[in-house]
């Protein structure tokens, strides 16, 4: 259900719309041009069978689409999750902030400050999860699945660090887009 609400109409649709416009066009022209008193519709048989060929490659072309998009998607989780320079990020994090429910404040830490460790690791944290939110946005990571792996993490990570977001994007409004507009979607869920 929910794919078919964020469903975007992609380039390749449009060339697949053009020819199956062409085809009916042309299957129309044959059918008129052979629709004889003897019957012999079966003279369109070879355009028929091209026909389904056609259609059989869209829907194996979707399919294999899709199943990359969801490969990627899981690599890009799986090494998230194992990555040492992520771990070390975390572990520099959690001295600072050891569970969710503390939060990151000014007096924590100068939030213009850019080269203190704990904000450098929170910055590639944050950095990480406006890429997948990109990749969401454009189609070519599968929210479905990143919702259902990373959604707590991230939803109570962005909590923590919402103060620090705020400071950086009242700066610039186009930082963190993504990554803001997807805990909006996310917080709801």
């Amino acid at each position: 259900m929910h794919s078919v609400l964020n469903f975007r109409m992609r380039r390749r649709f449009w060339v697949y719309v053009a020819v199956g416009i062409a085809a009916g066009a042309v299957l129309t022209l044959l059918y008129k041009e052979i629709a004889l008193p003897d019957g012999k519709f079966w003279n369109a048989a070879p355009f028929l069978g091209s026909i389904l060929v056609t259609i059989g490659w869209i829907v194996t072309s979707e399919v294999n689409i899709g199943n990359s998009r969801r490969q990627h998607t899981i690599a890009l989780v799986t090494h998230h999750a194992f990555d040492p320079t992520r771990a070390a990020n975390r572990d520099t994090i959690k001295q600072t902030l050891p569970t969710y429910k503390t939060k990151l404040t000014a007096t924590m830490a100068d939030f213009g400050n850019e080269t203190l460790p704990l904000l450098k690791a929170i910055d590639l944290e944050l950095n990480f999860y406006e890429f997948l939110a990109l990749g969401m946005a454009s189609g070519d990571l599968d929210e479905h699945l990143i919702r259902r792996s990373l959604r707590g993490q991230f939803v109570s990570f962005y909590q923590q660090t919402e103060d620090y977001i705020d400071f950086w994007r009242l700066q610039d409004r186009r930082t963190w887009v993504e990554l803001a507009a997807m805990y909006t979607r996310w917080q709801r869920v």
